[in-house]
């Protein structure tokens, strides 16, 4: 088992066509995310869906600098934007996640075996494909290897 780190983005407006977040497993190193939490942080209620999709590119990340969730743990190797100059190209959608701005909780917590695997250099994005409502976005992540 390797080392296991928070990123958080709290009370940030989706958009359709940038990423929220966007995790970048090292070049010697895969990732599985275990867990990803979306609260709604805004004062009416917006129905959103957030895509988790595979992606490439992007240019000039401004980095979220992740937690180690053990006290001795080593600074993450994992780079994680909270935004880009220029966007990552989405591929493949892995998951989505459905929830309203006006305090709702949707929690993807991966069971072993189910987690997303992130090969070392791979890249995940957390995109809206529906509406820009306000939310917190909780990552928990592990590196492997």
């Amino acid at each position: 088992m390797g080392a296991r780190y928070s990123a958080n983005k709290v009370g940030t407006a989706l958009s359709t066509t940038n990423d929220s977040m966007t995790i970048t497993a090292p070049s010697t190193r895969a990732l599985k995310i275990w867990e990803i939490r979306v609260y709604g942080q805004g004062t009416t209620s917006v129905a959103n869906e957030i895509l988790v999709s595979r992606s490439t590119g992007g240019a000039t990340p401004v980095a979220i600098t992740p937690t180690p969730l053990a006290t001795l743990a080593p600074a993450a190797g994992t780079t994680v934007a909270g935004s880009w100059t220029t966007q990552p190209t989405l591929g493949v959608t892995i998951r989505r996640i459905g929830v309203n701005s006006n305090g709702a909780y949707s929690p993807l917590v991966f069971m072993p075996g189910s987690e997303i695997e992130v090969p070392p250099s791979g890249q995940v994005s957390l995109r809206s494909a529906v509406g820009t409502g306000s939310v917190t976005i909780d990552v928990v992540f592990e590196e492997i290897g």
